[in-house]
């Protein structure tokens, strides 16, 4: 890259909802700041992560919530490269380019940590099996795996003659009944049973899901009267519910919660929290809190270092109440302005102002055109909560041709059927699913399709 001698670099570690806002608002004219924004980042894009889970359902296409880093902030400039350390003495990030083994270094004037958070996984000592049998749900790659398991799952039971073990391959289980879980719950159990049609040897009573929260209700960031709202509805559904229970094995095949109970089933989803991207513990240098997120000042600025600044889930940064931040997206994108003007306010002599981005509201999508929301006092449950959701998120969906596109597929999808087809993208969808073992010469049981 070429290095401009006469011109402030700022750096962004991150290319997610935080990296990718904060280039964007750094190439504004309002900020005054004559700098160059160089983004750093193992993909050239970024997930619109509300509808991730209607795009590994089939309800919009998975590309149309996939949002391009050089068309979001065109004036900023991305390196698609992994970091691989810090040199914060000389102000220099160390990193490879995606597809070169070369180590490679850029000088920063001022550097922002942005680099997101990961799916939480507790120790084996109190869970196990986790990260070999479960699923998670961050990533495109991850919706479009869940989606290809379950019709693979499909598949395989109604060609199989074992009731149980027919019961056993279509009960999938989610752990963690916040926002994601039953957001993912909710709209797989939907996905599932509509294609479910579509095989003769499964029945409905085949089909169970089962969601695990450890706090004594779902939706615990709701009001509780919308938080039992819905889990009436999704009981309702057939969906079990185990709160105050948490599960402590994983395995291919079961389950075992946290009362000892084994539970037969093929699938578990975790969802049960997130943690700050292990990165950071990795460059060094840095000051990190207890959980492994970046520790900064009130005005983003990182505990103890000068023009080294951390905004999104990666980042604890205090409120006026001294607490942390919440880890959300919408957090995320409300901390990049300010953020943003700190950074310029230092460039130009000025004092920075403490950051402070409370949560507006929640909505959270229950499938079934069902939902439930707070926003501002306001709560809302069933038809007029998932409308609200989907006229908020689509308003929220960056550039009018994403928006566009994302509208004629929920039209489109209104009206036809979905393709209940695996995408064979991730090989992850085979996760503990069984191998061929026969050999020449044996003999194997006859089988006769069902009819």
């Amino acid at each position: 890259m070429v290095e401009r001698p006469n011109r402030k670099r700022i750096v962004v570690l991150g290319g997610g909802f935080g990296g990718s806002y904060l280039a964007k608002e750094l190439t504004r004219r309002k900020y005054g700041l004559d700098a160059e924004v160089v983004v750093i980042d193992r993909n050239n894009y970024f997930i619109f992560s509300p509808l991730l889970v209607e795009a590994g359902c089939g309800s919009i296409e998975p590309r149309h919530c996939t949002v391009p880093i050089r068309e979001f902030a065109p004036k900023a400039e991305l390196l698609m490269a992994e970091v691989s350390g810090l040199d914060l003495e000389r102000k220099r990030v160390h990193f490879q380019l995606v597809g070169d083994d070369q180590c490679r270094s850029i000088a920063w004037d001022h550097l922002v940590v942005a680099l997101g958070s990961v799916t939480r996984v507790l120790p084996d000592h109190i869970v196990s099996g986790v990260r070999e049998h479960a699923f998670f749900m961050k990533h495109m790659s991850d919706a479009v795996a869940i989606r290809d398991r379950a019709v693979e799952l499909l598949e395989l039971a109604n060609a199989i003659d074992d009731p149980e073990e027919r019961r056993r391959l279509l009960h999938i289980v989610v752990v963690g009944g916040n926002v994601t879980g039953i957001e993912v719950v909710g709209e797989l159990e939907v996905f599932v049973r509509e294609a479910s049609s579509q095989y003769r040897n499964i029945t409905p009573e085949d089909i169970t899901f089962s969601v695990y929260e450890l706090n004594d209700r779902l939706l615990a960031v709701l009001p509780e009267n919308l938080s039992n709202w819905g889990t009436r509805l999704l009981k309702r559904r057939g969906i079990r519910v185990h709160t105050g229970t948490s599960v402590k094995e994983v395995h291919s095949t079961r389950i075992v919660d946290s009362n000892g109970v084994s539970v037969p089933c093929s699938t578990v989803i975790w969802t049960a929290g997130i943690a700050p991207s292990p990165v950071l513990a990795q460059l060094g240098g840095l000051p990190l809190n207890k959980f492994g997120g970046l520790q900064c000042e009130s005005d983003y600025r990182a505990s103890g270092l000068d023009n080294v600044w951390g905004l999104g889930d990666c980042a604890s940064v205090p409120g006026p109440d001294g607490k942390p931040m919440p880890p959300l997206a919408q957090i995320a994108i409300r901390q990049a302005p300010q953020v943003a003007a700190n950074i310029a306010a230092v460039e130009q002599g000025r004092r920075t102002q403490p950051g402070h981005v409370q949560l507006q509201g929640v909505l959270v999508p229950l499938g079934r055109h069902r939902g439930v929301a707070s926003i501002k006092g306001l709560r809302v449950h069933g038809f007029a909560a998932w409308a609200m959701w989907r006229a908020i998120y689509l308003m929220k969906t960056p550039r009018f041709g994403r928006r566009l596109r994302v509208l004629v597929d929920w039209i489109v999808n209104a009206f036809c059927t979905k393709d209940y087809v695996q995408l064979g993208m991730h090989p992850a969808s085979r996760r503990g699913m069984a191998r061929p073992t026969c050999k020449d010469g044996e003999e194997a049981p006859d089988m006769e399709p069902h009819r």
